[in-house]
């Protein structure tokens, strides 16, 4: 009985995971169920300058505009910092996406 579970729990795990397309795996969102958000340069402005950040990681958040940014900073002891900005402050783009769009 406990091979048939574990069996069972395997076939639906395949099946959850053959669902799964474009960079999925390689995101650098900060969302466990999203995909295809691999974005590796921000344009954030801050009043009239503009500073372009390569990112490592970011995150929105529901029922906001807000997007949260990990991007690389040298100064940084730990090598990057934290950058939380408006949508409508901020640029994102991947010049060099590794999958194409799935439709």
């Amino acid at each position: 009985m406990k091979k048939l579970i574990m069996i069972s729990a395997l076939a639906l795990g395949a099946a959850f995971l053959a669902g799964c397309e474009g960079d999925y795996w390689s995101s650098n969102r900060c969302s466990l169920l999203d995909r295809n958000h691999t974005f590796t340069k921000a344009t954030v402005m801050y009043g009239n300058t503009n500073v372009v950040y390569e990112v490592v990681a970011w995150k929105d958040y529901d029922k906001s505009d807000v997007v949260q940014l990990w991007v690389k900073d040298g100064s940084s002891p730990r090598g990057h910092k934290v950058v939380l900005t408006h949508y409508s402050r901020v640029v994102m783009e991947n010049p060099n996406p590794k999958y194409d769009p799935k439709y």
